[in-house]
């Protein structure tokens, strides 16, 4: 090749790959970084000297390049300068870099399998890696385990990796290996502690599950933890212990001894507070019977009277109210102590002393939307119920999605009916299909075998429904040809009390939901359903909401201190955000054979 043609050849690229690399003020992964423009001529100036080389020296310079658009926080081009190079094996220092670059790429777009699998690679696995490296791989691993939801061993990479790290690091390690852990149920933690070799993870796998085991009551989990410590003096874990149990001794002390709780006990909300009030004074006598509670009924009456009655009464905590009106119409006014509302203000008002606590099914649609597109889903159909209902979870569906680079293809309404045949067809253009079929027997004058299509330009279908609908929607889908298709929705699809018969009709469909209807070794929980038959029902959340109420309020202060700290509760992992707005993650489950089932891990094998 001649210098004009390799010099053409270097422009060529460098104009392919940094087509998309003007500096911008957005770094999620999808699009281009804001990086400096010497960082740009530096890149520039890597990938001209490699289209002048040939392999080892042009794949080292392209993997430096890339090494600088991520460190810049461009993604998009990383991956373009990576899915270029073509022979990443072909020296022990562009095997290191390829797999840790192209690694850290798959993390950025959301792919762990991937990520995973680079870092497995035996080529990769075969060279010898200094401390540092070790330790940036162990963390890059974990991040993937992480995000694949394989917590076991995601802990395990920085549990590997603490003995390696300087002192001062050392604390933040710690807090990530337990917050990790933290995500196993307390069976699964004690099960692997009973199994595990070596003490450094047993000890770990131990102190999780008693945190676990005593997370509803925090003077059990205190005295849980000095007895952990004198079993495990020398343990990392007893040297640096993690912040939220640090803040023990402090959360037992100002614990509030005296609750007011103000719930609708009539009218048309009236059932749903009896609910909350029932899961409420459940968890209270099952694990607080000595503090003070009273109920307010705010069926009638005005709240801010209400407030101020309960606060006169020497209430040091108000839970409640549930109205979204009334929530909104005591954020607006100073209130003297703590108000935890089950409900969110109308216009995202916010009070300094008033959080947020609510089931709001937005939220619930905005889970879907990233759960879609971290699968790999781009391209999407909505089919929703023409209500009021519906116009607000469509609208965060589709801000969360479109936010994210998803595209929604084409959307249907429905109104009450049985019968949804001539909306799906229509929604999946199947006729459009037979209309081409019916012009063309009409112009040749011949008749054929014809099977009718649907549209191919669409990756899933996200469903706004209750079960009732589902069953008739979903079957419909399959009869016209998106039986292949996923089908996601929001919980509003499972009862909980579906026979299988009928659950077949929804065989498929992937939902998220509450920990309350999906897992059932919550001992409170067992007891509510033991005693309250509605505990079973459509208002089975709302039992769930009230005992994680109970939960939520001795931790508040713990949960504004610690950003990442976490709640395990039966209405989803909750967590506290800067407005003092509670907010949810729910489980992932899906109908399969008239039987629902979580959806397992994506690394099964790394446990």
């Amino acid at each position: 090749m001649n210098k004009l043609a390799v010099l053409s050849f270097s422009l060529a690229f460098i104009l392919a790959v940094t087509a998309c690399t003007a500096p911008t003020t957005n770094k999620s992964p999808t699009e281009g970084g804001k990086l400096e423009l010497s960082e740009h001529r530096g890149i520039d100036r890597l990938l001209l000297e490699a289209g002048r080389t040939q392999p080892p020296q042009s794949t080292e310079l392209k993997l430096d390049a890339a090494g600088i658009a991520i460190a810049g926080g461009d993604i998009l081009l990383a991956s373009k300068i990576i899915d270029s190079i073509e022979s990443p094996y072909v020296s022990k220092n562009s095997t290191r870099d390829y797999s840790y670059f192209a690694a850290e790429v798959a993390l950025a777009n959301d792919k762990p399998l991937v990520a995973i699998r680079l870092l497995e690679d035996q080529r990769f696995q075969n060279i010898a890696l200094d401390t540092e490296m070790q330790v940036r791989v162990g963390k890059l691993r974990a991040r993937g385990y992480l995000l694949g939801r394989s917590y076991l061993a995601s802990a395990r990479e920085l549990v590997y990796i603490n003995r390696l790290l300087p002192t001062e690091e050392r604390p933040e390690n710690h807090e990530a290996i337990f917050s990790t852990l933290l995500q196993l149920s307390e069976k699964t933690l004690q099960l692997q502690a009973e199994q595990s070799i070596t003490s450094e993870i047993r000890g770990w796998l131990s102190l999780a599950a008693m945190t676990k085991r005593f997370q509803d009551d925090p003077l059990r989990q205190l005295n849980a933890l000095k007895k952990w410590r004198q079993a495990w003096p020398n343990h990392s874990a007893a040297v640096i212990v993690p912040a939220s149990l640090q803040m023990l001794s402090r959360i037992v002390e100002e614990r509030p001894e005296n609750i007011a709780l103000i719930l609708p006990l009539k009218g048309k909300l009236g059932a749903i507070g009896r609910a909350i009030r029932d899961g409420y004074i459940t968890a209270h006598y099952q694990l607080t019977p000595d503090s003070s509670l009273t109920i307010y009924d705010s069926s009638s009456g005005d709240i801010l009277d209400i407030i101020a009655m309960a606060t006169s009464d020497g209430a040091e905590l108000i839970i409640g109210p549930l109205d979204r009106e009334k929530v909104t119409e005591i954020a607006q006014t100073k209130l003297k102590v703590p108000v935890i509302a089950l409900n969110r203000t109308l216009n995202r008002e916010i009070n300094r002393n008033l959080y947020q606590f609510g089931l709001a099914p937005e939220d619930e649609s905005r889970q879907v939307a990233e759960q879609v597109y971290r699968e790999g889903q781009l391209k999407g159909l909505i089919i929703a119920p023409d209500s009021e209902w519906g116009d607000r979870n469509v609208e965060a569906f589709t801000d969360s999605f479109t936010g994210r680079g998803g595209l929604i293809v084409d959307s249907a309404r429905f109104t009450d009916q049985r019968d949804y045949s001539d909306l799906i067809k229509s929604l999946l253009n199947v006729d459009s299909s037979e209309q081409r079929a019916a012009s063309l027997r009409q112009i040749t004058g011949e008749r054929f075998e014809f099977t009718a299509r649907r549209r191919q330009d669409i990756d899933f279908v996200f469903l706004l429904s209750n079960a009732t609908q589902a069953r008739g929607i979903n079957p419909t889908l399959a009869f016209f040809y998106a039986e292949d298709i996923p089908v996601y929705a929001t919980s509003h699809v499972y009862i909980g009390a579906n026979s299988r018969i009928n659950a077949i009709d929804m065989n498929g469909i992937r939902f998220c939901d509450i920990p309350w209807k999906l897992a059932t070794e919550d001992r409170t929980r067992q007891l509510i359903v033991d005693t309250w038959s509605g505990a079973s029902s459509r208002l089975s959340p709302f039992y769930a909401l009230g005992v994680d109420v109970h939960r939520l309020y001795p931790r508040l202060q713990q949960l504004k201190e610690l950003p990442e700290e976490k709640i395990f509760g039966l209405t989803g992992i909750l967590t506290l955000n800067e407005d003092n707005i509670v907010n949810r993650s729910l489980m992932w489950a899906q109908f399969r054979d008239g039987k629902v089932s979580t959806i397992p891990m994506i690394f099964d094998h790394a446990l």
